[in-house]
């Protein structure tokens, strides 16, 4: 009988019982959780963006670092990212990133987390990281520059617009020179595109040229979501410019949108081609994305256009042709993490347009990272 209890005993050391360890399958690794296995670790989770005490506005990335015990053969399964106690969402691989809309949260302080859970369903919830939300506030100059093609015209514009990040409720004014605008509207629509009317602003009795938002107009979840994302603009129309006249993209804390020349390639010029276009970019610092509107003119058959990143000149994101617009070429919201905006911001961006003469490019140039004129 003792012989038997000290065989036992081996067999359940050797298979972990008793706290043993217990390898098995083909990577070898050692088990836990089961009846006579040890307890399982749980996984380890942090929020590395955006840093503690950070001030915050629009759309922003919050990023988190999990690990899992290895030595038991455990992996990561899910991150799941909550606001003051509130999930906001779930990424199920690294890097574990979610976009926050704090566009739509109050301003003031807000608790940010994380919760891992392993593949043996164990979790864990990271120390909380306190953010600050501020409201969301775009002024910016008005310009016949951010229309292609661009309106002959000396005119220019103020808009300051504010949307409440708790209500979406929205106010502020526009002020316009050098024209008699007909309408002055709030449009959804990234920079380098064009959409519908969200607001129509109304005219100020006795105050030419000043145009305010309505009382009480509020903005739906959607369309408050636009505006963190920068994808608001304010454009005034004439009766000479029925489609508008100037125009400035609401840019909120956080966004930036710019306007390139692009200029035809070395390849067109030689075979006579007065190629020319606009590249508009909008790029979301906190969220990591980037949006391109390209337009061009005096290319007959424009094919591929794509954003180009750094010296080597790394294709960085690929543009779809319009099905509607000949020469247009765009990408919404393409994720480009901090290594983008990084390149984005050190002026390391540029697009380049082939065409099928000149399939090596017909039309290009380097991205300005300078915003576009904002109002003091």
């Amino acid at each position: 009988m003792v012989l038997a209890g000290a065989l036992l005993a081996t067999a359940l050391t050797a298979c972990g019982g008793y706290g043993g360890s217990n390898y098995s399958g083909m990577g070898g690794g050692a088990t836990c959780g089961g009846t006579y296995q040890n307890t399982c670790p749980p996984p380890t989770v942090s929020i590395s963006a955006p840093a503690a005490a950070a001030t915050v506005s629009g759309m922003v990335a919050i990023t988190a670092t999990a690990a899992a015990a290895t030595q038991y053969n455990l992996t990561i399964v899910s991150v799941q990212f909550l606001v003051d106690g509130t999930s906001i969402g779930t990424a199920m691989a690294s890097p574990y990133t979610v976009n926050w809309n704090a566009a739509a949260a109050t301003n003031g302080s807000h608790s940010l987390t994380a919760k891992a859970t392993d593949s043996m369903n164990g979790t864990a919830t990271s120390t909380a990281v306190m953010v600050t939300v501020t409201g969301g506030v775009a002024a910016v100059a008005m310009s016949p520059a951010q229309i292609f093609p661009t309106p002959s015209s000396r005119a220019a514009g103020v808009a300051r617009i504010r949307v409440a990040s708790d209500t979406g409720a929205v106010s502020g004014t526009v002020s316009v020179s050098g024209m008699d605008a007909r309408t002055v509207s709030i449009n959804q629509g990234f920079a380098g595109s064009s959409g519908e009317a969200v607001v129509t602003l109304a005219p100020r009795a006795g105050s030419a040229g000043e145009f305010a938002v309505p009382a009480n107009v509020t903005l739906s979840p959607e369309q408050a979501l636009a505006f963190a994302q920068g994808r608001l603009y304010v454009v005034a129309t004439s009766a000479a410019n029925p489609a508008g006249e100037i125009r400035g993209q609401l840019a909120p804390e956080g966004v930036r949108v710019t306007f390139s020349e692009l200029s035809a390639s070395p390849e067109a010029a030689s075979l006579g081609l007065r190629a020319s276009g606009v590249a508009a970019a909008t790029v979301d610092t906190h969220a990591g994305t980037l949006t391109m509107h390209v337009s061009t003119a005096g290319i007959d058959a424009a094919t591929t256009a794509r954003v180009l990143g750094g010296a080597a000149g790394t294709p960085l994101a690929e543009l779809a042709r319009s099905p509607v617009e000949m020469g247009h070429f765009s990408t919404e919201l393409a994720h480009i993490g901090a290594a983008g905006v990084a390149s984005f911001e050190a002026g390391r961006l540029s697009v380049s347009v082939a065409a099928s003469a000149t399939p090596a490019g017909a039309v290009g140039g380097p991205i300005s990272p300078d915003p576009a004129t904002a109002a003091d």
